[in-house]
């Protein structure tokens, strides 16, 4: 089947469309691509692609350490602290001495922070009710955080 064809036929006819087509992994990529861009649309003046996702997961977790970050989103210590000193800047995020371990930095959402991250989970959620994640099962939600855990552990033992 010629490949423009393909492209501009829709679902709503019962006929292919790129989704049907598209391998999985590339449906995972534009549906993160979309909700990035459906994301940057925010008023806030923040990026989402790092620091907005840090922002939630500051505000989420109690102490949450400048490394903790790093782990839980792949990043390196340089792009979390780039990341971090302009949350601080945007007085979104203030980072405090870990009492037991005076190398270590405990992170915390300010007030401004908090209400922030709070109006930012907010919009992932309406966005994950619009295009239909929150109908998901828990089994097949599970199915995708074990697909995750599994490619970031063959990435990690190569």
């Amino acid at each position: 089947m010629n490949h423009l064809l393909v492209k501009n036929m829709t679902s709503e006819n019962n006929e292919l469309d790129k989704f049907d087509s598209m391998p999985f992994i590339a449906l995972i990529h534009h549906i993160s691509r979309n909700k990035l861009k459906y994301s940057m649309k925010n008023p806030n003046q923040i990026d989402m692609v790092h620091e907005g996702r840090y922002l939630m997961a500051i505000h989420k977790r109690k102490n949450l350490s400048q490394d903790d970050l790093a782990n839980i989103f792949g990043q390196s210590k340089g792009t979390i602290a780039k990341a971090l000193k302009k949350l601080e800047d945007k007085d979104y995020v203030e980072r405090k001495i870990d009492e037991n371990n005076r190398r270590k930095y405990i992170l915390k959402t300010t007030k401004k922070g908090k209400d922030l991250a709070i109006l930012l989970i907010k919009d992932f959620e309406e966005w994950e009710r619009n295009v239909g994640i929150d109908k998901l099962d828990e089994k097949t939600k599970n199915q995708l955080r074990q697909i995750a855990r599994k490619s970031e552990k063959l990435l990690n033992d190569n």
